[in-house]
């Protein structure tokens, strides 16, 4: 099966006019391997006033207790019954979104990801700010601690349409990172990884993917990860670079390397290990330099 395929349709009429119920199935095998989903809309006369739809990876395992085309045949039975008994409901379109901030588009958006407001990720990311500002640009840190970011459920319904139902402070984020032109990463690590809100950010721009691959929304930023340990060395960055790396890839974002910057358990301080401030705001200015299209 490739592309979008009708599967059931059923006209109505009533005294508030003629409604069709159409079923239609899309393969999505390209964002997840046997990926589908089914799309109820109501029309009435050629005004789409409803929609719903669900894909096959909302069940949370093969076998479930209903199949999603069953699931899909239900609602549009259900719908097509529900419009015959009560036309008026569907006499104008009813949409149910969470549609992303208009405005305020940034060039430089900087995650911090510690939950100390104050702490050496705080300062890090001020330098970002601050090194933005000085090449012209825009630029937004958004402190992650101090926003209400809850943790993805797995529902895939950001598949269906392109949103996230879960209603919390992540808009901005993602209307954020979908406009701009550099991402930076400003984090600690946190036993071998990075901290619980940060994680959750990252779980949460699955909404962003799905925008991408179902909207065609394009994702044009290039990324920095900027990590803070207390210990010396690289080990206690593998894990933090490989999991922003890969939430990097997963959007798209192409990363420059990392700056790292560990031994802060004996030094304490980010501003006094020498030389850290400015290696972190060259590896900025770089990725803010004009460059030619690629």
């Amino acid at each position: 099966m490739t592309g979008s395929a009708e599967e059931k349709t059923a006209t109505i009429e009533t005294p508030d006019g003629t409604f069709t119920v159409r079923l239609t199935c899309e393969d999505l095998g390209r964002i997840y391997p046997g990926m589908v989903r089914y799309t109820i809309t109501v029309i009435r006369g050629t005004e789409v006033v409803y929609t719903y739809a669900i894909n096959s990876y909302e069940s949370a395992r093969q076998g479930s207790l209903l199949d999603t085309r069953v699931a899909a045949e239900i609602v549009f039975a259900r719908l097509a019954h529900d419009v015959a008994s009560r036309p008026h409901i569907y006499t104008r379109p009813r949409v149910f979104i969470r549609p992303l901030p208009g405005g305020g588009t940034t060039d430089v958006v900087i995650l911090q990801g510690s939950p100390r407001r104050f702490g050496n990720s705080a300062a890090i990311a001020s330098w970002c700010d601050d090194e933005a500002a000085r090449s012209g640009l825009s630029s937004r840190i958004f402190f992650l601690q101090e926003m209400d970011i809850r943790p993805c459920i797995g529902c895939y319904t950001c598949y269906n349409n392109g949103y996230c139902p879960v209603d919390d402070d992540m808009p901005p984020i993602i209307r954020a990172i979908e406009s701009a032109s550099v991402l930076v990463v400003c984090t600690p690590v946190y036993t071998g990884t990075v901290p619980a809100g940060l994680k959750a950010v990252i779980d949460r721009c699955q909404w962003l993917h799905a925008r991408e691959k179902v909207l065609e929304k394009e994702v044009h930023a290039r990324g920095l990860l900027v990590a803070v340990a207390g210990r010396r060395g690289a080990e206690p960055f593998v894990c933090v670079t490989r999991v922003v790396g890969m939430f990097m890839e997963n959007l798209g974002i192409r990363p420059t390397g990392p700056v790292l910057v560990g031994d802060l358990d004996r030094v304490r301080d980010v501003e006094k290990i020498e030389g850290a401030e400015g290696d972190i705001r060259a590896a900025l200015r770089a990725l803010l330099a004009p460059r030619d299209e690629e």
